[in-house]
Protein backbone atom coordinates (compact mmCIF):
# COMPACT_ATOMS: atom_id res chain seq x y z
CA UNK A 1 0.00 0.00 0.00
CA UNK A 2 1.28 3.42 -0.92
CA UNK A 3 1.10 5.50 2.25
CA UNK A 4 1.85 8.82 0.53
CA UNK A 5 -1.17 8.38 -1.74
CA UNK A 6 -3.28 7.45 1.27
CA UNK A 7 -2.07 10.52 3.17
CA UNK A 8 -2.99 12.77 0.24
CA UNK A 9 -6.53 11.43 0.17
CA UNK A 10 -6.95 12.02 3.93
CA UNK A 11 -6.46 15.79 3.75
CA UNK A 12 -9.61 17.85 3.92
CA UNK A 13 -8.27 20.84 2.02
CA UNK A 14 -5.43 21.40 -0.36
CA UNK A 15 -2.81 23.88 0.72
CA UNK A 16 -4.15 26.67 -1.46
CA UNK A 17 -7.72 26.07 -0.26
CA UNK A 18 -6.59 26.12 3.37
CA UNK A 19 -4.67 29.36 2.91
CA UNK A 20 -7.64 30.96 1.17
CA UNK A 21 -9.97 29.84 3.95
CA UNK A 22 -7.65 31.20 6.63
CA UNK A 23 -7.12 34.48 4.79
CA UNK A 24 -10.85 34.99 4.35
CA UNK A 25 -11.51 34.64 8.07
CA UNK A 26 -8.54 36.56 9.44
CA UNK A 27 -9.44 40.14 10.33
CA UNK A 28 -5.94 41.22 11.38
CA UNK A 29 -6.86 41.69 15.02
CA UNK A 30 -5.40 40.07 18.09
CA UNK A 31 -7.89 37.85 19.88
CA UNK A 32 -6.72 36.98 23.37
CA UNK A 33 -7.66 33.87 25.21
CA UNK A 34 -10.92 34.54 27.13
CA UNK A 35 -9.18 34.21 30.49
CA UNK A 36 -6.06 36.22 29.66
CA UNK A 37 -6.56 38.28 32.82
CA UNK A 38 -5.89 35.27 35.07
CA UNK A 39 -2.12 35.24 34.48
CA UNK A 40 -1.43 38.87 35.43
CA UNK A 41 -3.72 38.44 38.42
CA UNK A 42 -1.83 35.34 39.55
CA UNK A 43 1.50 37.11 39.05
CA UNK A 44 0.54 40.11 41.18
CA UNK A 45 -1.16 37.96 43.80
CA UNK A 46 1.99 35.84 44.13
CA UNK A 47 4.13 38.97 44.28
CA UNK A 48 2.02 40.51 47.06
CA UNK A 49 1.94 37.28 49.08
CA UNK A 50 5.74 37.01 48.88
CA UNK A 51 6.14 40.64 50.01
CA UNK A 52 3.70 40.05 52.88
CA UNK A 53 5.51 36.89 54.02
CA UNK A 54 8.93 38.54 53.80
CA UNK A 55 7.66 41.55 55.76
CA UNK A 56 6.22 39.36 58.51
CA UNK A 57 9.37 37.28 58.68
CA UNK A 58 11.54 40.39 58.96
CA UNK A 59 9.25 41.93 61.57
CA UNK A 60 9.36 38.77 63.67
CA UNK A 61 13.14 39.07 64.03
CA UNK A 62 13.07 42.60 65.37
CA UNK A 63 13.42 43.25 69.09
CA UNK A 64 9.72 43.94 69.59
CA UNK A 65 8.80 40.78 67.69
CA UNK A 66 11.09 38.67 69.85
CA UNK A 67 9.66 40.33 72.94
CA UNK A 68 6.11 39.58 71.80
CA UNK A 69 7.02 35.95 71.18
CA UNK A 70 8.58 35.62 74.65
CA UNK A 71 5.47 37.12 76.24
CA UNK A 72 3.19 34.86 74.18
CA UNK A 73 5.13 31.77 75.29
CA UNK A 74 4.82 32.87 78.93
CA UNK A 75 8.54 33.34 79.46
CA UNK A 76 8.06 36.87 80.85
CA UNK A 77 5.25 38.53 82.78
CA UNK A 78 3.13 41.41 81.56
CA UNK A 79 5.02 43.85 83.77
CA UNK A 80 8.35 42.68 82.31
CA UNK A 81 6.88 42.91 78.81
CA UNK A 82 5.71 46.49 79.28
CA UNK A 83 9.02 47.52 80.89
CA UNK A 84 11.14 46.03 78.10
CA UNK A 85 8.79 47.35 75.43
CA UNK A 86 9.19 50.88 76.82
CA UNK A 87 12.99 50.49 76.71
CA UNK A 88 12.90 49.23 73.11
CA UNK A 89 10.64 52.07 71.98
CA UNK A 90 12.82 54.62 73.80
CA UNK A 91 16.06 53.39 72.25
CA UNK A 92 14.42 53.07 68.83
CA UNK A 93 14.13 56.84 68.50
Amino acid sequence: MDYSAHARTMTLFTQSEALTLLADHYDGGWHPWPFFWIFPLLFWLTFLVLIFLARNRFRRHTGIGVLRDAFARGEITEAQYRERLAVLRETGR
